[in-house]
């Protein structure tokens, strides 16, 4: 029986174009293995399994191959190369930093240097992990990398380049490694399953590819896995990839997306059961549902679809849910699922953690939806009104019917006769105003205006009858404060219809009439400017309503009185003394005073 050996093993590149996804890097080193400019020390950094390692073994065999191709690759036949394939080569040495990072282990590599190499031209140094060499190693170090003999040469390689000191930067050749693609990995492992004869699908392949985030070696890792399941079933399938790679299938969350779409929140409480009761945890379907909606994102637009990292045949699909989603949901539904993963492990009931916010989901797809419904319809009837050509069509009835007027208030009067009326029964109609406008302001005959008020409720004709005004003997329309008032309430309710929150605060607060001019107390700078917004349309209904057509609305700021709370002894009994007068008498007569 033959040794296995795993695949990331078995098929590690040899060469330099063996390697995949990293051609930025490969065709410097090949450049400077030709042209003869090598440095004497390089850094290979990046994500883990991506090739760092694989590299520094390339390059060491090529600088030390006799018989270099000429695309600058060795050549893998002569006596350094088969030593080096062979792990016996004694100008190659490698030093795992992990496990030997004390200062001891780096004097011990400095001191070899002194010797000069017996076969080939250089001595190599691969330090891998080199981050984790602790900072007294570090500045052994430091002299021997900045001025090492001529045949010396070190490749560092780490995966955590902001743990390696400045020092050690600035004197090394930096090597920044790529994720690799997915295509690309998609096609290497196709290349190892036809090598091992081992029937596949495709969309397996590619989730192992997704699965493994740009790491070759955990896809090789993970590929293994399937392949030895494989051995039973004859092929690598999707539902073998995605029960071993333990991922919920994509049908949870669209079946989820589409209850949040249309606010079924017993369906999504009743799915996420379902995934309790298969053993993934609370955890897992968060992360899992914040990448499928940002999936859903990045198909909202066709410039970020090549983004999409899902298997071919979840594509069109994605597509198809995008375009029923809108951008303040998905932009909504994220940062809220990002909130959910943070406070999850320390919430001390998981699972009510997650079902509230998928119930907040569930509800903020139909509120967008009925927000712009109602923004919509506002529109469109606005767009209506403001075209000339509609404007010339309708009548003066059909605009009124379409902006809804306030209605007039029902005041009752008696009907009696003139002469009958008693002078005690008139109600107050006239508004109090200041005492320097009362000379020049003329006071209304209540005869007169006990007849107006009469004729009016007796007119048979409603479309005749004025608004509720009062006139003084001079023609001059009085404005009723209680008419005012009532128009105020129902404009105030129409303000709170539309979500205009701070207007309809505003229009509760006290006003004062002064003629033809009805001001409105208001207690802080905000309320003026919230007053100039509503004031256009605020006047034009109110005058229309009135039937009074130089009314205008003023604000003016009142000064609110805080009352001081007493804090220190002293303050608090004049407070108790002010409450009660007994404390002051009992004081002086026992001459109390407060004790410090």
């Amino acid at each position: 029986m033959s040794e296995f050996v795993v695949s990331a093993r078995k098929y590690r590149p040899i060469t330099f174009k063996d390697v995949i996804s990293q051609s930025h890097i490969t065709t410097t080193l090949k450049n400077a293995i030709a042209h003869k400019q090598l440095a004497h020390s390089f850094l290979f950094c990046g994500p883990r399994g991506v090739g760092k390692t694989t590299c520094a073994r390339i390059l060491a065999k090529a600088i030390n191959c006799l018989q270099v191709t000429d695309e600058s690759e060795p050549c893998n036949h002569c006596t350094n190369c088969l030593s080096f394939s062979k792990n016996n080569s004694i100008n190659v040495y490698e030093l795992d930093a992990a496990s030997n990072n004390s200062v001891e282990d780096i004097r011990d590599l400095v001191d070899q240097i002194r010797y000069a190499p017996q076969v080939g031209k250089y001595k190599i140094y691969i330090i891998d992990e080199v981050h984790m060499l602790s900072n007294a190693a570090f500045n052994a170090f430091l002299k021997t990398l900045e001025e090492p003999p001529s045949y010396a040469i070190f490749i560092l390689a780490t995966t955590e380049r902001h743990k390696v000191l400045p020092t050690i930067l600035s004197r090394c050749q930096i090597f920044s490694f790529n994720r690799i693609k997915i295509e690309d990995i998609v096609t290497q492992l196709r290349i190892v399953a036809l090598q091992e004869s081992i029937a596949y699908e495709e969309s397996a392949l590619q989730l192992i590819a997704q699965k493994a985030e740009g790491a070759m070696r955990d896809a090789l890792s993970m590929f293994d896995l399937m392949a030895t399941s494989a051995r039973t079933e004859g092929v690598i399938t999707y539902d073998m990839a995605r029960d071993h790679l333990q991922l919920l299938d994509h049908d949870y969350y669209f079946k989820c997306t589409t209850a949040f779409l249309v606010g079924d929140i017993p369906a999504v409480l009743t799915l996420y059961d379902t995934v309790l009761r298969a053993g993934f945890s609370g955890h897992h379907f968060i992360v899992g549902l914040g990448d499928h909606l940002r999936n859903l994102m990045v198909c909202k637009n066709s410039t970020t679809i090549p983004l999409l990292e899902v298997t071919d045949n979840l594509r069109p699909l994605y597509v198809e849910y995008a375009a029923k989603c809108t951008i303040p949901f998905l932009i909504r539904a994220l940062a809220s699922l990002n909130q959910c993963e943070i406070g999850y492990k320390a919430s001390q009931h998981q699972r009510l953690h997650v079902e509230l916010l998928l119930i907040e989901l569930a509800t903020l797809h139909m509120s967008y939806v009925e927000e712009n419904k109602a923004e919509k319809e506002i529109s469109t009837s606005t767009s209506f009104l403001n075209s000339d050509k509609n404007a010339k069509q309708l009548t003066e009835k059909s605009k009124e019917a379409l902006y809804v007027p306030l209605e007039k208030p029902k005041v009752e009067v008696p009907k009696v006769k003139s002469e009958e009326i008693n002078v005690t029964s008139v109600p107050k109609v006239v508004e109090k105003v200041p005492d320097r406008q009362r000379d020049t302001m003329e006071i209304p005959d209540l005869k007169t205006l006990k007849s107006s008020l009469v004729s009016e409720q007796q007119t048979d004709n409603p479309s005749q009858k004025k608004k509720i005004t009062a006139k003084s003997n001079n023609g001059e329309q009085i404005i009723v404060k209680e008419v005012v008032q009532s128009f105020l309430i129902d404009y105030r309710e129409q303000l709170k219809h539309i979500g205009n929150i701070a207007g309809y605060h505003l229009l509760n607060q006290p006003i004062e009439i002064q003629g033809d001019i009805i001001s409105i107390a208001l207690i802080n700078p905000v309320q003026e400017d919230i007053l100039q917004s509503l004031k256009e349309d605020l006047v034009a209904q109110l005058r229309k309503y009135i039937d009074h057509t130089s009314v205008t609305v003023q604000g003016y700021l009142v000064q609110q009185e805080q009352e001081r709370k007493p804090y220190t002894d002293q303050e608090k009994l004049i407070y108790l003394g002010e409450k009660n007068t007994y404390i002051n008498l009992l004081r002086e007569r026992f001459l109390l005073e407060v004790a410090y």
